[in-house]
């Protein structure tokens, strides 16, 4: 972590140690030019969990421990999630403008991501709940976020389901304690889709390099 700083330009550590998933990303966007936009294609597969979740209560440990997946925190809010490989995900660093709290910053973002996935040709993707996108009423984007202060930033997360293996969620996951209005009690399988399953045949490495190409214009 970067705190051998001059003391004129001193600030507060970005993020308190312990680091957690993908906080290296988040302190090395901090200072950079924002908005900071890393894409990366999931390679393992792993469970996430927020500060808030209780991991006995959400996921299936022994299943996880039997398999050999690791379980990691993350800094940034929501629920718990498997990661696995077909799934892109995009880090977020932004410098937070009046306003601006939760759902305004998961608003602007998404609302790019519905533009640059529009230009493939995919139809039918809306927001949905507070952090997600949808296609035909089933989740294909679950995100988070952190929000700091001192500096005013954002710290954003997210999959997008491109081929992942959604046998996956079911498998590492239990039914979420807590869930948005549109899931409507619905298991894992039936809740979530991909983009290859609703008929957008991307590849998911063209979607990583269009989104660090093309998202930066709408934010």
């Amino acid at each position: 972590m970067v705190q051998n700083m001059d003391s004129a330009t001193a600030r507060p550590p970005l993020l308190a140690d312990p680091l957690r998933k993908n906080d290296a990303l988040f302190i090395y966007g901090a200072h950079q030019p924002k908005p900071f936009i890393f894409t990366y294609l999931q390679e393992c597969v792993e469970v996430v969990y927020g500060p808030s979740s209780n991991p006995e209560n959400e996921i299936y440990m022994d299943r996880c421990r039997f398999s050999g997946i690791a379980v990691h925190k993350r800094r940034t809010g929501g629920g718990t999630v498997v990661l696995s490989p077909g799934m892109v995900i995009t880090i977020i660093v932004g410098e937070r403008w009046q306003g601006a709290y939760a759902p305004q910053v998961f608003s602007k973002i998404h609302d790019a991501m519905i533009v640059v996935l529009a230009g493939l040709g995919s139809a039918h993707i809306q927001k949905s709940g507070l952090s997600d996108l949808s296609i035909n009423g089933k989740k294909i984007v679950g995100s988070s976020l952190y929000l700091q202060h001192d500096p005013f930033f954002f710290y954003y997360q997210s999959s997008l389901m491109v081929s992942s293996d959604l046998s996956l969620l079911s498998e590492y996951l239990k039914h979420p304690p807590r869930e948005p209005g549109y899931r409507r009690g619905r298991p894992h399988g039936e809740f979530c889709t991909t983009l290859n399953d609703a008929g957008y045949a991307f590849p998911p490495e063209s979607i990583v390099l269009l989104f660090q190409k093309e998202l930066k214009k709408f934010l």
